[in-house]
C-alpha cells in the first residue's frame, strides 16, 4: 500500500509540473489522465519513493509522527501484546486440564473403593452363607441329639418299669409261695392231707417263675434260693405220695426257710416290708 501512495503522488506530481501541449496553463488533468495514473507503474518503486513528493501528495495522505501511513502503522500487528496475550489464554486451558485430571482421579478412587466395598460385601455374604450353612448343620445336630437323648431317656424309662414291675411280680411270687406253705405245714400238722399237694404244686409254679425273674435281673442269690424251696417242694409232694406225712412235713420246713429267705430279697428290691419262716 505504501509504494501504490508513493507511485500516485509522483504521477500526479508529474501532471502538476508539465501539463501537456495545448492545453491552459494551470489547468487541471482531465478526467481520463486522473483515471489512467494508477495504471502506470514505476520501474523502480524503491527509486520513486526517494523522488521529492509534492506537498499536496504529503498532504492527502495522513500519517503518523513516525512517517508511515495511518492505516498501515494500525495494520501491523504487535509482537508485544500478541506474547501477552497468548500466555493468558492458554492460562485457563491448563487450569481446566489440571481440573478435569484432577476430577478422572477422584472418579478413578472412587470406584476403586467401591470395588473394594464390593469385594468386602461378597466376602461377609460368603461368610454369611457358611456361618447359615454350619448354624444348621449344628441345630440340625442338636436336634438329633436331643431325639436321641429322649429316646435314651424313655428306653430307660420302660427298662426302669419293666424291671420295677418285675421286682412286684417276684416279691409277690415269692411272698404268695411262703404263705402257701404254711397253710399247707398247718394242714398236715392237723393230718389233713386233702388239697394239699394242689396248693404245694402252685406254690411250685410261683417259685419257678420268681426264679426266673430273679435270674433276668441278675438277682443270683433270690434265683438260687427261689429254685431251692421249689425242690424241696417237690420233695414234699413225694413224701406226701407214699404216705410219710413226717419226711413231708421236713421237706416243707427247708422249703418255707429257702422261699422266705428269697421273699425277703425281692420284698427289698421291691421296696416293700415282707418275710416268712416255718
Amino acid at each position: 500500500m505504501t509504494a501504490w501512495a508513493a507511485a500516485l503522488a509522483v504521477l500526479l506530481g508529474q501532471g502538476t509540473a508539465a501539463p501537456p501541449a495545448g492545453s491552459p496553463a494551470g489547468a487541471a488533468p482531465g478526467p481520463r489522465a486522473a483515471e489512467d495514473a494508477p495504471a502506470a507503474t514505476p520501474a523502480d518503486p524503491g527509486a520513486a519513493g526517494s523522488i521529492a513528493r509534492p506537498r499536496s501528495a504529503t498532504a492527502a495522505e495522513p500519517r503518523s509522527e513516525s512517517g508511515a501511513p495511518r492505516g498501515a502503522q494500525a495494520a501491523t500487528p504487535d509482537p508485544s501484546s500478541a506474547a501477552t496475550s497468548a500466555p493468558t489464554a492458554a492460562a485457563p486451558d491448563r487450569a481446566s486440564g489440571t481440573e478435569l485430571q484432577r476430577a478422572r482421579d477422584e472418579i478413578a478412587a472412587l470406584r476403586s473403593e467401591v470395588e473394594a466395598l464390593r469385594a468386602d460385601v461378597a466376602a461377609a455374604r460368603a461368610q454369611s452363607s457358611a456361618e447359615t450353612s454350619r448354624a444348621a448343620a449344628l441345630e440340625q445336630r442338636l436336634q438329633e441329639v436331643e431325639q436321641a437323648r429322649a429316646a435314651e431317656a424313655d428306653a430307660r424309662a420302660r427298662a426302669a418299669q419293666e424291671s420295677a414291675a418285675r421286682t412286684q411280680q417276684r416279691a409277690a411270687d415269692t411272698a404268695g409261695a411262703v404263705e402257701g406253705l404254711r397253710s399247707a405245714q398247718d394242714a398236715l400238722s392237723r393230718g389233713d392231707m386233702g388239697n394239699v399237694d394242689a396248693a404245694l404244686a402252685a406254690q411250685v409254679s410261683a417259685l419257678e417263675r420268681a426264679r426266673s425273674l430273679a435270674a433276668q435281673q441278675g438277682q443270683s442269690q433270690e434265683a438260687l434260693r427261689a429254685d431251692g424251696a421249689a425242690r424241696w417242694i417237690a420233695a414234699a409232694r413225694e413224701a406226701l405220695a407214699r404216705g410219710d406225712l413226717a419226711q413231708a412235713r421236713m421237706a416243707l420246713a427247708q422249703a418255707q426257710a429257702l422261699a422266705g429267705s428269697a421273699s425277703a430279697l425281692s420284698a427289698e428290691q421291691a421296696g416293700t416290708a415282707s418275710g416268712g419262716g416255718p
